[in-house]
């Protein structure tokens, strides 16, 4: 898997989902039938985890096949689960005000400002270095999904954070080990917690969803809004961006009518009678 370029987080990932099939089936992961998957399958909680596992054991199954050590691949007989599709779920303005009045510790309002405006992941939070952040170019450096790295403007928000934090070096180190970043889960707690102290509940994830939404409603093209939310796909863009009915009478505001369409111009003559 490292050959393909997978990211360490992904690998682990995948390896987590084939010892899981493995230990509830008992069945060889080499030697899956498409039975055993779609019993398995079954099992899960939910749409979102039945298509995502579906995925991990199709790209093992493919492996098992390029690599000779079967000839062929049970998942092309197993259907794939169906996802529903997903909705905007942003923060409100409200919600998020309500956290950042709160006596925040320093790591904790910096990570929430990260995700609400840098549109970060949480994993991508737990990583941020020193070097990552230029002020003079006025610029953030974000590692991603798939080892991906992108270099964007950074809101000044964050350019201010810098200040607080090390030039060089991990931003969050890990009270444990301080050579490697906090865990993706504490970051993801420790933001849920924040909100849940505001007596306004809410998710890291939902801070990238605000993210998205807010650049929309500010007037941003949906396409400069997935560079920013570091997407290949505008498809996938368009799973964040909420969009309420002002916009709505705005957009149809805006459209102008042709001359005639605002003429009555009614025709008449006899109606023909069908024969």
């Amino acid at each position: 898997m490292q050959g393909q370029g997978l990211s360490a987080r992904t690998i682990t990932e995948r390896i987590r989902v084939i010892r899981q099939i493995t230990a509830a089936t008992g069945t060889d992961p080499a030697a899956l039938t498409p039975q055993t998957i779609s019993t398995w399958l079954a099992t899960l909680p939910s749409a979102a985890t039945k298509n995502a596992y579906f995925t991990v054991l199709r790209a093992w199954s493919t492996w098992l096949v390029q690599s000779d050590h079967r000839v062929d691949d049970p998942t092309t007989r197993v259907p794939r689960p169906r996802t529903p599709a997903g909705h905007p779920r942003p923060v409100t303005d409200t919600q998020l005000d309500a956290v950042l009045a709160l006596p925040l510790r320093q790591d904790t309002r910096t990570k929430i400002i990260l995700g609400a405006w840098a549109g970060m992941r949480v994993h991508e939070i737990a990583k941020i270095r020193g070097e990552d952040i230029s002020p003079v170019a006025g610029t953030i450096t974000i590692t991603g999904k798939g080892g991906r790295t992108d270099t964007l403007p950074a809101h000044q928000l964050i350019l201010q954070q810098a200040c607080y934090y090390p030039r060089r070096g991990l931003w969050f180190p890990s009270p444990r080990d301080p050579s490697a970043p906090v865990q993706a889960k504490t970051v993801s707690r420790v933001i849920s917690d924040a909100f849940d102290r505001a007596d306004a509940p809410a998710t890291a994830h939902q801070l990238r969803h605000y993210f998205a939404t807010s650049l929309l409603r500010a007037g941003t093209d949906s396409r400069v809004v997935q560079s920013l939310m570091r997407h290949e796909s505008l498809a996938t863009t368009g799973r964040y961006l909420a969009v309420d009915t002002d916009q709505q009478r705005t957009a149809l505001s805006a459209l102008v009518p042709t001359p005639n369409a605002t003429q009555r111009r009614v025709d008449a003559s006899p109606s023909r009678k069908s024969e």
